[in-house]
């Protein structure tokens, strides 16, 4: 991008983190040996913000954790929460998160719960002072198509609460196209 001078304010660009490819880029790995591993922990979040910013850091718009899961602690982990949160106020990026699996309804009502602490807003005296706070998401990314629909009603909640929406593999990866009357309305 830079090299070919585009601005930022011209495109939209996402990244994600929380994984770490190990594999040295190798397309055949021996048994049981991962060509990436997640972790959604604040020591990778803060080494992968880094990493981020100096590539594309003026080009990015939108920042998400790569497959949230309950397992992975990124729905409860409150210290990567205000990183995340501080992310956002000291680069202006927006911040969601994308998931698959058969529960991807559950997390997007588990983030949709998310506040980080925003600003503090004084009244007259130090006794009153309340704390403003902020969902932490802004946008969600999830799998859902004519074979994928159960996150259909958490979807509806998410984008009535403000959250864009990101709908990928919205062809079951070509499979919905295997169906002949689907596949003649694609045609249309």
């Amino acid at each position: 991008l830079r090299e070919n001078n585009v601005r930022p304010e011209d495109v939209y660009v996402s990244s994600k983190w929380g994984y770490t490819y190990v594999a040295d880029w190798k397309v055949e790995l021996g048994e049981r040996e991962p060509h990436e591993v997640k972790d959604h922990s604040l020591e990778n979040f803060m080494k992968q913000v880094q990493e981020t910013d100096s590539h594309i850091g003026p080009y990015l718009n939108l920042y998400q954790v790569h497959s949230a899961t309950f397992d992975s602690g990124i729905l409860t982990n409150t210290q990567v929460h205000e990183a995340l949160h501080k992310c956002r106020v000291e680069k202006g990026w927006k911040l969601g998160l994308s998931m698959s699996g058969p529960n991807q309804d559950e997390i997007i009502r588990e983030a949709l719960k998310i506040n980080v602490g925003d600003e503090q807003s004084t009244t007259a005296t130090p006794s009153t002072t309340k704390q403003k706070h902020t969902r932490l998401f802004d946008s969600v990314q999830c799998t859902y198509n004519i074979l994928e629909q159960r996150p259909s009603l958490a979807l509806m909640e998410a984008h009535n609460a403000g959250m864009d929406i990101i709908i990928k593999e919205g062809l079951a990866n070509g499979r919905a196209l295997l169906y002949p009357k689907l596949a003649e309305m694609a045609r249309r």
